[in-house]
C-alpha cells in the first residue's frame, strides 16, 4: 500500500495562460504561476542559446490544460523574458488524439477574444483590438496533441494575409 496518489492538478484554461502569463514576465515569476497555481514540476533547463545566453528553454512536469492531462510544459524566454508556451497532452490512441484535437479546436473557437483563423490549426487572438498571442496546434503522429501558445511580438499586419 505505498502506491503514490496521482496528482490532481488544477485544471488551467486558455484564459488563465494568456492574463496570468504575461509576455514579457521573467523566468522567476513564470516559474511561480506554474508551480503555485498550476501545480507544475519543474524538471529541466533544456537549452541555452550559444549568442550571450540569451535564449533559454525550461521544462515542467505534470499539470491539466483544458480539461486534459498534460505529460509536460516547456517555457522559451528570450534575454529572460517569456517567448512561448508549449503544452503536451498524450494521448493512448490515434484516435483519442483525433478526437482531443478537434475538442480543443471547439474550445478556441469557443474563446470570449476576437479570432484570426489561419492555416493549420492556427489562430491569431484579439482583446479589445489588440493582438495578445497565436495560438497553434498539431496532432504529434497520434501520440498525443502538442498546444503551442506564443508572444504577440511578430504579430503584424501581414500575419494575416
Amino acid at each position: 500500500g505505498c502506491q503514490k496518489k496521482p496528482r490532481q492538478y488544477p485544471n488551467v484554461t486558455f484564459a488563465q495562460v494568456f492574463h496570468e502569463l504575461k509576455w514579457n514576465d521573467n523566468f522567476a515569476n513564470v516559474k511561480n504561476i506554474l508551480e503555485t497555481k498550476y501545480g507544475l514540476e519543474f524538471t529541466d533547463e533544456l537549452a541555452k542559446g550559444k549568442n550571450k545566453d540569451n535564449f533559454k528553454v525550461f521544462q515542467f512536469e505534470g499539470g491539466k490544460f483544458s480539461g486534459y492531462k498534460c505529460s509536460e510544459w516547456r517555457v522559451t524566454f528570450m534575454n529572460d523574458s517569456l517567448w512561448d508556451v508549449l503544452i503536451f497532452i498524450p494521448s493512448e490512441s490515434r484516435k483519442k488524439c483525433a478526437q482531443s484535437v478537434l475538442d480543443i479546436r471547439d474550445t478556441i473557437n469557443n474563446l470570449p477574444y476576437e479570432k484570426f483563423p489561419r492555416i493549420n490549426y492556427q489562430w491569431i487572438l484579439h482583446d479589445k483590438g489588440k493582438a495578445i498571442g497565436r495560438i497553434q496546434m498539431t496532432n504529434s503522429f497520434g501520440r498525443g496533441v502538442m498546444l503551442f501558445i506564443s508572444t504577440n511580438k511578430f504579430i503584424n499586419k501581414y500575419s494575416y494575409r
